[in-house]
Formats: structure tokens, C-alpha cells, sequence
């Protein structure tokens, strides 16, 4: 990952539109979490976060969780130097059993789905009891890989390249509160 200048971040950030507000944010947190404490209450399920994006996602649900859960985390990537590839990269597997236990995938954005799919494909093969996923953001566009939906969803955006709550901007902005996009030219 090539390393940016301060300037070139302050850039962006002028260059940038907030989409959805940090509040609009917090508030899709607290329906996915009433979501998961609905379906998870009694199952004891290993919560794994998908790294990095799925990082900020995780932490800001966890904390609203009632249901009893351990914690793992996982990291696979398609991407290199920001570019999406067709190869899934495996950067850290679960060390833990899963089989015949119920599991939560947290991830940050449901785009195209390769990466989410692939990860399920693999774990499922470890005969869970069942495999969930949740992320923040579905990106709204028709290029989703076939026969695969993430289960919990907090909030749409439009087709757009999305930063902050855990999505990158070229390795950097990941801690911002809301979704942010470059703003589109004015033609």
C-alpha cells in the first residue's frame, strides 16, 4: 500500500461529501444490533470480524450486544494496492473450531460480495451450525455476485467509491464517523 501525504488526505477530505451523517450512522448500529440480539439471544454464537474494514463495524455493534458471544477475527482480502483482484488472499484463518457452532460475520460494505461469499464458501465447509453476515453498507448496484445475500444490513448507498466507519481511502480515513464520497462533478 503506497503511502499518501497529509495533503493529499486534506484534499480528499475538501474534495468530499458526507452521505450518510455520523448520526444517520449511530442509528443503523442500533437497528442492526436489535436485529442480532433478536436472532442470536440464546445461541452463543462466535462473532468473527472480517479485517480491517469490518473492525470499526464490529466495535460499535459489539457494545450493543445482549447476547452472550465470543470473539474471533478473520482477514482475507481480494485487493492489492487498492485494485480488486479475482484471487481471495488469506492474510489470517480461523484458529478456532467452528464446527457445529452458530457464526456472525461482521464486515463493513457489501459490494460486489466476492470477498463476503468466498469467506462463507470456505467456513462453511467447517459444518457450522449456521453462518450470518452483517455489514454497515450495502452498496446499491447491480454487479453482486450470483447466489449470495449478506442477512443483516444496516444502511443502502448509492454505487459510489464510500469511505470512513471502517471503508478506506487508499489505506487512510477509516476512523471517520460517517460515509464520505468525493463529490461527483457538476456537469
Amino acid at each position: 500500500m503506497t503511502q499518501i501525504s497529509n495533503q493529499e488526505i486534506e484534499q480528499t477530505l475538501r474534495n468530499s461529501e458526507c452521505l450518510i451523517s455520523s448520526i444517520e450512522v449511530a442509528a443503523a448500529y442500533e437497528r442492526l444490533a436489535a436485529q442480532l440480539n433478536l436472532h442470536y439471544a440464546g445461541l452463543n454464537p462466535i462473532v468473527m470480524v472480517v479485517m480491517n474494514g469490518g473492525l470499526i463495524p464490529a466495535g460499535q455493534l459489539l457494545t450493543h450486544l445482549t447476547f452472550y458471544h465470543r470473539m474471533h477475527y478473520i482477514h482475507a482480502t481480494r485487493y492489492r494496492d487498492n485494485e480488486g483482484t479475482s484471487d481471495l488472499d488469506w492474510k489470517f484463518k480461523p484458529d478456532v473450531s467452528i464446527e457445529g457452532e452458530h457464526v456472525l460475520l461482521i464486515d463493513d460494505i457489501f459490494d460486489e460480495g466476492i470477498t463476503l461469499k468466498a469467506i462463507v464458501e470456505e467456513l462453511g465447509k467447517e459444518k457450522p451450525a449456521s453462518i450470518d453476515s452483517c455489514v454497515l453498507l450495502n452498496k446499491m448496484h447491480d454487479r453482486k455476485v450470483a447466489n449470495f445475500d449478506v442477512d443483516f444490513v444496516g444502511i443502502d448507498v448509492d454505487d459510489r467509491y464510500v469511505y470512513g466507519c471502517g471503508m478506506d481511502f487508499h489505506g487512510y480515513l477509516r476512523h471517520l464517523p460517517g460515509i464520505y464520497a468525493i463529490k461527483e462533478d457538476k456537469v
